[in-house]
């Protein structure tokens, strides 16, 4: 596999995203910054994952049709479903818009990268994948250097030019919703375990 590829199963562009982007470039935005040890633990609790604890999280990923994966995207079923299938995108499967993408739909709301995955994957099924990776790229740099930024984006690490008439915003309001979601989450999970195992 090529070291980075900016496809995805989902119709999420992986060329933007703010892990991929602090592990190409070192710049952190505000909504990579949020992703601390902490919050990916009590994520991934909510969620019923294992992981090392062992093991410090790394931010950093080479897109999710490679090997070379961020915690959050190794846990995220779609990947193993749409390999399972044989698909390249999800929009090829006989059961899409499936229970995996609703889920993930779900978080758009405090994650508004997330939208764009329907549109998409349907310009994917229309114009192919390599005129929807062109239209990304283009898409995601920076209005004045013209160098590449993610989601979250504020301003260009290269140039300083302010970028969010591009990107979308993740405020502290935000992180602190889904702060909460993951540690009430982690918990119920962990209280519904807690009561199976006295039953």
């Amino acid at each position: 596999m090529s070291e980075y590829d900016y496809d995805s199963y989902c119709g999420i562009y992986c060329g933007a995203c703010d892990i991929m982007h602090v592990g190409r470039t070192g710049r952190k935005s505000r909504f990579a910054s949020f992703l601390s040890e902490s919050n990916i633990r009590a994520f991934q609790r909510a969620l019923g994952n294992q992981y090392d604890p062992g093991k410090p999280v790394e931010l950093k990923c080479h897109g999710c049709k490679t090997d070379e994966l961020f915690f959050n995207c190794r846990a995220c079923g779609i990947r193993p479903c749409a390999r399972a299938k044989g698909v390249a995108n999800c929009i090829e499967c006989p059961d899409y818009p499936c229970g995996l993408i609703t889920q993930m739909n779900s978080g758009a709301s405090l994650l508004p990268h997330i939208r764009a995955n329907g549109d998409n994957l349907e310009t994917i099924q229309r114009e192919g994948v390599h005129r929807w990776l062109l239209k990304q790229e283009a898409q995601w740099r920076c209005p004045e250097c013209g160098n590449g930024i993610a989601w979250y984006t504020e301003r260009c690490g290269t140039c300083g030019a302010d970028c969010r008439s591009k990107t979308h915003r993740f405020t502290l309001l935000s992180s602190l919703i889904l702060s909460i979601v993951f540690r009430l989450s982690a918990l119920g999970r962990r209280g519904r375990a807690a009561n199976d195992d006295r039953n």
